[in-house]
């Protein structure tokens, strides 16, 4: 009788947990990896909602700040674009309204977000931002000739709907309830206090009025500039000096600014906020360029669009946690309607690509042979 070497239970079972476990984590892994452009883009989208939140904790003008973080921008685009690939940074490939356009309205789009900034909540302004895709829709519309569909309209009055209850509507409230609801015995006691009423609310909300227009002129110029930016792409120019122009022009603009408004306040320099803070933001905003380049590179528009609209959830949680500052109901469902309009033109637009490749596809069944 021959003697078996028999293994033990424990070491069985070791073996088996223990394979069980890689496959899972190799799993999760596989699937992490996948969708690795979502992730990429939920980075970005951080990373850019905390240096932006960061310049209202910091006791130094934003626009001095600027000019070191497009300095930073600039240099570094200029050299990956002329000194690596050798593009040269001046060629329209054919498209010099485009191109003008796309370095006018991303220098406007930029500084035109930082001047709302001074008057608004960084949730309000992201909130107001993200009409821009509402808003590129009805260009496209105009200057490309597509045709304006039904989906369209709905997400237009959603976006109208929702910036009317986002952007504090007191004033409108007041006005309507007190057309519909006063009656004749009390008419002068309802005069006086709605004139009460409104001359508060104009003193308090001018400069947040202000701000409001200035972030509607912040997405409309960027609904101007992703349609420069398509036909662009279509003639193959390259990111690289597209951003080289865009943050060239805005460091001559942010400079120029600088400079006039010490004209008018002569103040020093904070140079010590501005090359600390200024270096660390342009680095960052580097960072998130590149992880949105890669993020396009393995995801669909569509798709990073709704994500981007996490950009006003992030907002809120940095003015609770630094400033303890909460918003209403009313802000939320204006917010949410913008975000519902983004999210329908999103999928709409990536079910119109998708069924316009499965006929180029019927077309040409021998390309893809």
């Amino acid at each position: 009788m021959t003697n078996e070497q028999q293994v033990p239970l424990q070491t069985i079972s070791a073996n088996v947990a223990e394979t069980s476990s890689s496959s899972t984590f190799k799993t999760i892994y596989q699937r992490l990896h996948a969708h690795s452009g979502i992730w990429y883009m939920l980075t970005s989208n951080i990373l850019f909602a905390c240096c932006t939140f960061s310049l209202k904790l910091i006791p130094a003008d934003m626009f001095d700040i600027m000019i070191v973080r497009f300095a930073v921008q600039t240099i570094v685009f200029g050299i990956y674009a002329i000194c690596y690939k050798h593009y040269s940074v001046f060629d329209t490939h054919g498209q010099p309204i485009a191109s003008a356009l796309n370095v006018l309205m991303s220098s406007g789009t930029n500084l035109t977000y930082l001047a709302a900034f001074y008057f608004l909540p960084l949730s309000d302004l992201n909130t107001i931002k993200y009409t821009y895709i509402v808003w590129a829709a009805i260009l496209a519309v105009i200057f490309l000739k597509e045709r304006f569909r039904f989906v369209n309209g709905i997400s237009l009055i959603l976006t109208a709907a929702g910036l009317l209850l986002a952007t504090k509507p007191q004033f409108f409230i007041k006005t309507f309830s007190d057309m519909f609801i006063q009656t004749p015995k009390n008419i002068s006691l309802t005069a006086i206090a709605t004139t009460t009423v409104l001359n508060q609310v104009t003193t308090t909300s001018s400069y947040y009025y202000l701000g409001v227009i200035l972030a509607f002129i912040s997405s409309l110029t960027k609904a101007i500039q992703m349609i420069a930016r398509k036909q662009l792409v279509n003639t193959k120019q390259p990111y690289s000096v597209m951003n080289f122009q865009f943050t060239a022009f805005a460091l001559i603009i942010a400079l120029s600014y600088s400079l006039i408004r010490r004209i008018w306040q002569p103040v020093g320099y904070p140079w010590k906020w501005m090359f600390s803070v200024g270096v660390i933001i342009g680095a960052i905003q580097l960072i998130t360029n590149t992880f949105l380049a890669k993020a396009l590179k393995r995801e669909n528009v569509q798709l990073l669009s709704i994500i981007g609209t996490f950009d006003i959830l992030y907002a809120c949680l940095l003015q609770y946690i630094f400033l303890k500052l909460t918003k209403s109901g009313m802000f939320y469902v204006g917010a949410s309607l913008i975000v519902i309009s983004a999210i329908i033109l999103s999928i709409d637009n990536h079910l119109r690509s998708k069924k316009l490749k499965q006929q180029q596809q019927e077309k040409n069944p021998e390309s893809n042979a």
